[in-house]
């Protein structure tokens, strides 16, 4: 991040985030930054790992969900989730071309495509919330 940018902070509720993206340096990347940016992170490198982070309870207020996750799965997984559990936000990510019309179907506030900044993935949840919070934009 350069020097000059600075970190957008949540609001005082601190909401925490499910990184759930397979390649592990990605994860590792965003999952710092959104920490700086004072969100509560859990990370997962599969669709399994959510699973079972979703089954043990924890609160989940966004999962950011790579599509590609566990081969392919992420798309199926996205959709269960947002049936099965409604008051998580989703931002899915992905890298190809042809799964942006899909991913536009299932997250909230159309799909992030590979490569962006973590700035990028904080605005798309400051977004979300806000909008669950105030019923809009």
């Amino acid at each position: 991040m350069p020097p000059h940018e600075t970190k957008s902070r949540p609001s005082a509720n601190l909401e925490t985030v499910l990184v759930a993206l397979a390649d592990v340096f990605a994860r590792m990347v965003v999952a710092e930054y959104l920490r700086d940016c004072g969100y509560e992170v859990v990370e997962a490198g599969s669709a399994e790992d959510v699973i079972t982070v979703l089954r043990a309870g924890q609160t989940i207020d966004v999962l950011l969900l790579d599509a590609q996750i566990s081969d392919g799965q992420g798309f199926a997984l996205a959709r269960e989730i947002r049936q099965a559990r409604p008051g998580i936000d989703i931002v899915l990510t992905f890298g190809i071309a042809k799964s942006a019309e899909k991913a536009g179907e299932i997250c909230d506030d159309g799909p992030l495509q590979q490569p962006y900044h973590p700035q990028e993935i904080v605005r798309r949840i400051q977004k979300l919330r806000r909008r669950r919070k105030t019923g809009s934009d």
